[in-house]
């Protein structure tokens, strides 16, 4: 089973996603893969760090600070942490996981080749799968992997959603 979560910015796709983790990680579910929170310093975004869901281990996906990464919008991306971090822990999930999560699929993501193969992979794995997808890639992901359900956060639909997608994996997925 794959889920495509995705909505505007600020909607609140990633927490609709982690709270669906949570659900099912308390219904028995070995969740993995990786989450990618905002980090803030005095109410203001200052970038994204990375946690791998099995592990634990955490690093910067990007930052406001200047850096050698490639740049989106204000952030520059950190590819080291990106392919060190939250590839391995997609792989692992791919391995050892009932659930693998992919938070997210967006354009500071995209500027790596390697998360692009191991986006691939999950999509095109057996494995049940939730990926939040930035809304400027949703319709492109949804076109190429026709079996996947997508699920849109609304300020309307954030409340339910995350039942929604428990339901979703509990009724059609198997787990490992």
């Amino acid at each position: 089973m794959k889920a495509i979560v995705t909505g505007t910015p600020g909607s609140g796709k990633s927490t609709v996603v982690r709270r669906a983790c949570e659900e099912l990680q308390g219904r028995g579910w070995k969740i993995g893969g990786s989450i990618c929170p905002e980090v803030r310093e005095h109410g203001v975004r200052e970038g994204f760090e990375i946690i791998d869901l099995m592990t634990g281990q955490k690093g910067t996906l990007a930052g406001v600070k200047p850096s050698d990464g490639p740049r989106v919008g204000k952030y520059y991306v950190n590819i080291s942490d990106l392919e060190g971090i939250c590839v391995p822990a997609i792989r692992r999930a791919l391995d050892q996981a009932d659930l693998v999560v992919i938070d997210e699929v967006g354009p500071m993501e995209m500027k790596s080749a390697a998360f692009q193969n191991c986006v691939r992979d999950a999509f095109m794995s057996g494995k049940n799968l939730v990926a939040v997808v930035h809304w400027t890639l949703a319709l492109r992901f949804s076109s190429e992997y026709k079996d996947a359900r997508v699920f849109e956060v609304t300020l309307d639909s954030r409340d339910f959603l995350m039942e929604e997608i428990v339901r979703f994996f509990e009724e059609g997925a198997t787990k490992i």
